[in-house]
């Protein structure tokens, strides 16, 4: 974790911003509609698509999110995904088609150490984990959590929001992803995660980004999250 990546991942997010194809000010909250079970809720972000002749590509997505109780009270998390080809979930919660669609994001909340060896271990549940995600193609138990990291739950306290900026970039498929999680108010750095070499799973030219809240620890109802999207920036190269 260092504030230099923080710097970094919010430089990019503002250079790429004139150049390439730009949505921004989205604000919606989502709650899986099922308790307990094994679903979650989504929303899809802009439209992009990779157009012919493009060597590079990039995204980058910076949103604020409010979900304090999911983070310190439950056994779920949050996912954010860019150069997906659609979202996680349909309206019913249920995974939709493709799911988890390919895409390469992060995750940030409960992720068990014994089934993603990567992740520091937290026994005692008084961590947050926040990890890159390469997420898998039309197979819900083909996603990767690569490098990931934890903070503990104490520095939710009096936290109204979150602050996650990702960066995505890709040449032909093979991709590198950094991202940093932050206190939107002080900017005080709460996470810094960074992955090279990662294989797009996306068979599609869509490049998609998405946003899920999770209920897959059967929990006994469900977690909201409130998400305020600043930026979202698609950027071909030729």
């Amino acid at each position: 974790m260092n504030w230099k990546t923080s710097s970094a991942v919010r430089l990019l997010a503002l250079s790429l911003f004139a150049w390439g194809a730009s949505a921004s000010a989205q604000t919606f909250s989502l709650t899986p509609p099922c308790a307990p079970g094994l679903c979650g809720a989504s929303k899809i972000g802009g439209a992009a698509v990779k157009p012919a002749g493009a060597t590079r590509e990039t995204q980058s997505i910076e949103v604020d999110v409010a979900a304090t109780a999911l983070l310190q009270s439950s056994s779920e998390h949050i996912a954010i995904s860019g150069f997906a080809s659609g979202q996680p979930f349909n309206t019913t919660g249920a995974f939709s088609p493709n799911a988890p669609n390919g895409g390469i994001g992060i995750a940030l909340g409960r992720i068990d150490n014994a089934a993603h060896p990567s992740c520091p271990a937290d026994a005692s549940d008084t961590q947050v984990e926040f990890a890159i995600e390469q997420f898998g193609w039309s197979d819900i138990y083909g996603s990767r959590i690569l490098d990931c990291v934890s903070f503990s739950k104490s520095a939710l306290s009096g936290v109204w929001k979150l602050r996650i900026s990702l960066f995505v970039q890709c040449w032909g498929a093979t991709c590198s992803a950094a991202a940093t999680v932050e206190n939107a108010s002080t900017f005080a750095l709460l996470g810094s995660v960074s992955s090279t070499a990662i294989p797009l799973q996306n068979p599609t030219i869509a490049r998609r980004p998405w946003y899920a809240v999770t209920n897959f620890a059967a929990e006994p109802f469900n977690y909201s999250a409130s998400f305020w999207v600043r930026d979202e920036t698609y950027t071909p190269f030729f």
